[in-house]
């Protein structure tokens, strides 16, 4: 019985002292944060997001031109594939509101407007843009 005791003890102190010696090495191991640095303020502002900039821009831009030209269908397939590549790009949603708007379907043009904000973020501008088309597409609605 005294040989178990003392190999009780014995294994009781060496499972107190891996616990404190990983205790300590644990805290050896943990860094201290290091600041991060202080980058100067940017003189010039951040570029917004451009539709000319993105993976589709050149669908965009072939559509903004059939629209223009009177080609709603054409510019309609345009943004369609446009907006496939990109479809969390408000202006794309926009120039699809406008082509519903001249094909004479107001309750389209309307949906796409109001996708067209909600993607819009802060963008002032093209949040007027939707809402001057929206009432525009309003009028076009049977009373």
């Amino acid at each position: 019985m005294k040989y178990y005791t003392h190999q009780i003890d014995r294994l009781c102190r060496t499972f107190t002292m891996a616990f404190l010696l990983s205790f300590l090495l644990y805290g050896c191991a943990v860094q201290s944060p290091v600041p991060s640095p202080s980058y100067p303020e940017p003189t010039e502002p951040v570029p917004v997001y451009s539709p000319k900039l993105g993976p589709a821009a050149s669908l965009y831009r072939q559509a903004e031109s059939s629209l223009a030209q009177g080609r709603y269908r054409q510019a309609e397939m345009e943004i369609e594939r446009a907006l496939r590549i990109e479809p969390r790009n408000s202006d794309y949603w926009y120039t699809m509101a406008r082509v519903k708007y001249h094909q004479n379907l107001p309750d389209q043009a309307i949906q796409f407007s109001l996708k067209s904000k909600s993607l819009s973020g802060h963008n002032s501008d093209l949040i007027r843009l939707n809402d001057e088309l929206i009432g525009s597409a309003r009028q076009q609605l049977p009373h």
